[in-house]
C-alpha cells in the first residue's frame, strides 16, 4: 500500500455533518507517512468552494488533495479546445469554466442541478444534441444520499439524452480510467499499489477495481445492504466507517 483514494461524501461528511472518525483518520495516515488523495463526483461546487466548504466543516484538506469531477471537466474541455458550452451546473459550480452558452453550444456539460430539471430543459438539451452538441457528464451516477434518502442523481437524465439521441455522452468523473488516473497519478507508484475508499459500489469499488486497485466500502452514506447483496460487484474489504479504516489497513500491514 503507498497510497489512499478517499470519496468524500457519504464517507467523511453528510449534509452539513462530519462522520465520526474522519479527522482521526487522517491524523493517523499522516503519523504513518502513508499519502491519500480525496476523488469526487462532486458538481456543485468549483474545487475552490468544495474546499473552503469541507474546512468550515473542520476538514483538513487542501485544494491540490482534490480532484473532483468538476475539476476533471474543466480539464477535459480546456485538453478539446471546446469553449462553446452549454453549462447544466449550478452557478457555484461554474467559476472555472468558459462562459455559458445557450445557443448552438458545441458541447453541453452536465452535473447535478437539483430539482431544475424538468421537460423543457431537457427538450432544449435533447434538440442542441441532435444539432450536434457533444454530450459531456461529469459523471453519471444513479443516485445519490439526501436528507430523506436516496434521490435521483444526474445520470438518469444523462441516460434519457443518451436514449432520445442515439449519442453517447462522454463521461469524465468517476468510474472512468481517465478519471482515475488523473487521480492517482501524483503518488508515482501502480494503481495495484493503491487503495479506494467509499461508499458507491460502482462509481468507487467497481471504478478501482477495473485499475487494479484494492476497493474498501463504507457502510455509511449511500450504502444499502439490499443493493450490496443483489450486486455482482463484491468489494476487496469494507469498514463499517471511516473510523474503523486505521484497524483495518493495520491489519493488512501485519
Amino acid at each position: 500500500m503507498k497510497g489512499i483514494l478517499f470519496d468524500l461524501d457519504g464517507v467523511f461528511y453528510f449534509e452539513q455533518q462530519l462522520i465520526p472518525g474522519g479527522i482521526a483518520c487522517l491524523d493517523w495516515l499522516r503519523e504513518q507517512d502513508i499519502p491519500y488523495r480525496f476523488v469526487t463526483n462532486n458538481t456543485t461546487l468549483s474545487r475552490t468552494n468544495l474546499v473552503a466548504k469541507l474546512q468550515r466543516l473542520g476538514l483538513p484538506v487542501a485544494e491540490q488533495e482534490i480532484v473532483s469531477a468538476n475539476y476533471a471537466g474543466v480539464l477535459f474541455l480546456a485538453q478539446r479546445n471546446l469553449k462553446r458550452c452549454r453549462l447544466v451546473l449550478r452557478p457555484e459550480a461554474q467559476l472555472d469554466y468558459p462562459p455559458d452558452c445557450l445557443e448552438h453550444p458545441d458541447a453541453i456539460v452536465i452535473g447535478d442541478i437539483g430539482n431544475r430539471w424538468d421537460y423543457d430543459l431537457l427538450n432544449t438539451l435533447m434538440n442542441q444534441v441532435l444539432d450536434g452538441a457533444e454530450i459531456v457528464a461529469l459523471h453519471k451516477g444513479r443516485y445519490h444520499e439526501g436528507p430523506s434518502g436516496l434521490v435521483l442523481d444526474s445520470g438518469a437524465f444523462v441516460a434519457a439524452l443518451e436514449h432520445a439521441t442515439g449519442k453517447q455522452a462522454i463521461i469524465v468523473g468517476k468510474p472512468t480510467q481517465t478519471f482515475f488516473e488523473l487521480a492517482s497519478h501524483s503518488f508515482g507508484c501502480k494503481p495495484e499499489d493503491l487503495i479506494m475508499v467509499g461508499d458507491d459500489l460502482i462509481n468507487d469499488i467497481k471504478g478501482a477495481q477495473q485499475m487494479g486497485m484494492h476497493g474498501v466500502l463504507v457502510k455509511t452514506g449511500k450504502y444499502r445492504k439490499a443493493l450490496v447483496d443483489a450486486s455482482n460487484i463484491v468489494p476487496d474489504g469494507c469498514v463499517s466507517s471511516i473510523q474503523e479504516l486505521p484497524n483495518y489497513l493495520q491489519s493488512r500491514m501485519r
